[in-house]
């Protein structure tokens, strides 16, 4: 078998499953560990979807991905970082949300790491 290239995105990949299962199967289950409030119309589980759909990008990403595509993934999370920040500060969410935020940065600087050595 041949050694993925950017292991960081095994890790990205674990995370959007876990979340996209969750939110597709019990959202407010995950929803509540957050202390956020409970969704019960579609698109929360739309939203799970579309989280679990990333999962084969990451999958290819991480197997044949080239550089600059990997660099866009870095540059996208760090967006939607900066703005799980801004709906927290805006008082648009509760501040349990910069968990997601801090494990989506945490998983982007590591892959940020691997293309710092290529």
């Amino acid at each position: 078998m041949k050694k993925a290239l950017y292991p960081s995105l095994y890790g990205q990949m674990a995370y959007v499953i876990f979340a996209g299962i969750a939110l597709i199967f019990a959202p407010n289950l995950l929803l509540g560990i957050f202390g956020l409030p409970t969704a019960n119309e579609v698109w929360i589980r739309i939203m799970g979807l579309l989280v679990l759909t990333l999962a084969f990008y990451y999958y290819y990403m991480a197997n044949f991905g080239n550089d600059k595509v990997v660099w866009a993934t870095v540059i996208g999370r760090i967006f939607f970082c900066s703005g799980l920040l801004l709906f927290v500060i805006f008082g648009l969410a509760e501040l349990q949300l910069i968990g997601f935020a801090i494990l989506e940065l945490a998983l982007a600087f590591w892959t940020w790491k691997e293309l710092k050595t290529k």
